[in-house]
């Protein structure tokens, strides 16, 4: 009988020990959760502004301006002329003026060159 109450004992304290132990584990988790998700958000927040800093770097448009007379193509982020055209004003189709109307963005350096070279050939 002595060794059945001896090992009801320490069961019952192995068990109180465990419990005790899952209740701290259990209450700390959420601070260190909190914590987390805090650090989380600010770097995803620093992630966001590196990466919409990169995108404005990067980005470049170009458009098409009449500039003494003949076609320029115009970068959009120095608002300074990127290329000088030989097609004069008085030569163009109706589509490139309507272009010219509606103020229409190339992406890049690439789609530019395509464009004036299917229009000047």
């Amino acid at each position: 009988m002595k060794k059945i109450n001896r090992f009801l004992i320490i069961y019952m304290i192995v068990i109180t020990v465990l419990c005790a132990y899952m209740c701290y584990l259990a209450f700390t988790r959420n601070e260190n959760i909190d914590k987390i998700q805090e650090v989380r958000s600010q770097v995803t927040t620093t992630v966001l502004k590196k990466q919409t800093k990169a995108e404005k770097k990067v980005k470049a448009t170009y458009s098409l301006k009449i500039l003494d007379g003949s076609l320029a193509v115009i970068n959009n982020k120095t608002k300074e002329v990127f290329e000088y055209t030989d097609m004069k004003k008085e030569n163009l189709p109706a589509d490139i003026l309507n272009m010219l109307k509606e103020n229409f963005v190339f992406e890049n350096r690439e789609e530019v060159y395509h464009f004036l070279e299917s229009y000047s050939s």
